[in-house]
């Protein structure tokens, strides 16, 4: 649980520098999260943060909100090649329901997945892997969870709201669409640590607890700070819950 005033849970760049590697060239980011407010003007929520960056954002959206209860999200990441730079795609999320969303990235090609949908951008050769070195001043190089460390003065940047699940892998995961735009999507019912999982948090943790192990097994521990802790099992992807019988009761609930 972030109360979204100053609790985030970060896992320090000094001992475990980038989550993906230099010339990562195909990965997939992604979490289940359930905001509770949508950010002051001016100012983003940060769900999580690093060569991938997902936020929430009051103003600025690259696509319409027509109802009262959505939200900006946008998911970021950061590249390199013969240029540097950032691909960027914004969705409308619901506030109070969980959602999805994934940055995944292959041959060139962002794609943004988020709920039932999935948009393609186009290719672009000069930006083909992952950023090996932010430039960006050293704290934004932690892998931060729901807002940055108090020393980096970012005014507001917390996350209200759960996080139930975020996992990192070092390939694309899932049926990709070959046409630029949006097509259908269908996104895991729950996440499992594979061969190419990197790193996987799923909060499982007991209720209380403001250190979050990491389930792939590669020692990535989250520590929380500032009262950022587990509340038990929740919705999206409990210990003992059925795949089908998660999904299909949070698209009841959602859709």
């Amino acid at each position: 649980m972030l109360d979204g005033e100053d609790d985030y849970a970060i896992l320090p760049f000094a001992e475990h520098d980038y989550t993906f590697p230099r010339n990562t060239n195909e990965f997939t980011v992604e979490v289940w999260f359930y905001p509770k407010a949508e950010p002051e003007l001016g100012k983003s929520n940060i769900i999580l943060s690093q060569q991938v960056r997902f936020s929430l954002n009051p103003d600025n959206c690259l696509v319409p909100l027509d109802k009262k209860d959505q939200v900006c999200a946008s998911g970021v990441a950061y590249l390199e090649g013969a240029a540097h730079g950032i691909r960027i795609t914004d969705a409308a999320m619901k506030k109070d329901q969980w959602n999805y969303m994934a940055v995944i990235f292959k041959d060139s090609t962002f794609y943004l997945a988020y709920n039932d949908q999935i948009i393609r951008g186009q290719k672009r050769d000069f930006m083909n892997v992952v950023a090996g070195d932010l430039r960006l001043p050293e704290g934004f190089k932690n892998f931060c969870v729901g807002g940055y460390a108090e020393d980096l003065l970012i005014p507001k940047a917390y996350f209200h709201g759960e996080i139930d699940a975020i996992r990192f892998s070092n390939i694309a995961r899932y049926d990709l669409p070959a046409e630029v735009g949006t097509s259908p999507f269908e996104p895991p019912h729950r996440f499992s640590s594979d061969a190419h999982t990197l790193a996987f948090w799923d909060f499982n943790d007991k209720a209380g607890a403001n250190h979050f192990e990491d389930a792939s097994g590669n020692g990535k521990k989250l520590i929380g700070l500032n009262g950022a802790t587990t509340s038990g099992a929740l919705a999206v992807n409990p210990a003992n819950t059925s795949i089908a019988t998660t999904w299909g009761q949070v698209k009841s609930e959602s859709f």
